[in-house]
């Protein structure tokens, strides 16, 4: 989750926030961030949407891939494209977003959700932009969110950006998953039975979303000032339902058999990343025989690469879920036709 520093047109600041979606470039993200940013401080701040406009002639237009590999088409492209990568229509663009906001006694601060699927190139340009200020007055300030993969994404970038301040997010303990619980309801007036507390906390594992979800329906069904195991057992199903269906079986369901016992493989293996090897020998058969099925479960958006050489499930909580639905995801590698011969299932 991205922490919001500033936000738009305060008296510090102003905010552009780009969301990364897989597949879109990173001027396309920006010419919509700037569209809605325009929209925001136009009314108050002048010179910062005056600025906006600039910049958002700076870019260029999206260019669109044809089929079959035929190239692309692009709409409308500015002049200078051989010119030096400080002179590039996306460091000019935010070049001149950020004198006008400075002009205006404010900083620019941009955020950027989802960094895992950034376009590097684009990135790369824009952190450019960003280190280049860092020796001015008016100092862009950047913060990046994103799946443990992102680390992956901040290696490419130049050296630089190995200075970062970084901060991995993990599940809660389960002590901090209890008092997470307990002191909201405790504010209230209220209190929790601990076999109730119990219950939830193992429930939601730690994963704060799953906490949220959890306690919220809880928190609605209980009556009285004390909320009981009774009440907790009666949410249980349907926030189970809930999350499961929002996190795994509408993407597992779409498995293909071997997929599946991959799925099952790697969560029999416990919680974190394993390394593909390891998986391979836990499917009985050799690494080489899994690549396919590791590029496909990728590109699904099922696992990720957490570091060179090993894999993990990209959805919280994944491992669990697959091994307390095992039978789904167990196919025969034999299935009986009639007249006693055998379907091999690849």
């Amino acid at each position: 989750m991205l922490l919001n520093v500033v936000r738009e047109h305060t008296r510090e600041g102003v905010h552009l926030h780009l969301e990364v979606e897989p597949g879109v470039s990173l001027v396309s993200s920006v010419r919509s961030a700037l569209d809605t940013l325009l929209a925001s401080v136009a009314p108050t701040v002048k010179r910062v949407a005056s600025a906006i406009e600039r910049a958002l002639r700076y870019l260029p237009m999206p260019a669109f891939e044809l089929p079959g590999g035929a190239g692309a088409v692009t709409l409308a492209t500015p002049t200078g494209q051989t010119e030096p990568e400080h002179r590039q229509p996306l460091s000019q663009a935010i070049q001149a977003l950020n004198d006008a906001v400075g002009s205006a006694h404010k900083y620019l601060v941009i955020t950027v959700d989802e960094v895992q699927d950034i376009d590097i190139v684009g990135f790369r340009s824009l952190v450019a932009c960003v280190h280049r200020s860092a020796g001015s007055s008016r100092p862009i300030l950047l913060a990046c969110a994103g799946l443990p993969e992102a680390h992956e994404t901040f290696r490419k970038l130049r050296t630089y950006a190995r200075r970062w301040d970084r901060f991995d997010l993990g599940f809660l303990s389960r002590a901090e998953t209890i008092e997470a619980i307990r002191t909201p309801i405790r504010e209230t007036g209220a209190s929790i039975e601990d076999a109730a507390v119990d219950v939830l906390a193992d429930e939601s594992a730690g994963y704060p979303f799953f906490v949220q979800k959890y306690a919220s329906a809880v928190w609605n069904h209980h009556h009285g000032s004390q909320i009981l195991l009774s009440d907790v057992q009666a949410i249980v199903p349907e926030v189970r339902a809930l999350v499961e269906k929002l996190f795994y079986a509408d993407d597992l369901d779409r498995l293909s058999p071997r997929e599946r016992m991959f799925c099952k493989a790697l969560a029999d293996l416990g919680e974190g990343p394993h390394a593909l090897g390891e998986i391979a020998a836990a499917f009985g058969v050799p690494s080489s025989a899994v690549s396919s099925i590791r590029s496909n479960l990728i590109k699904k958006g099922i696992v990720f690469v957490p570091s060179s050489g090993m894999l993990e499930f990209r959805m919280p909580l994944a491992d669990r879920y697959v091994r307390e639905h095992a039978s789904l995801f167990v196919s025969p590698l034999t299935k009986p036709r009639k007249g006693g011969l055998t379907l091999s299932v690849q």
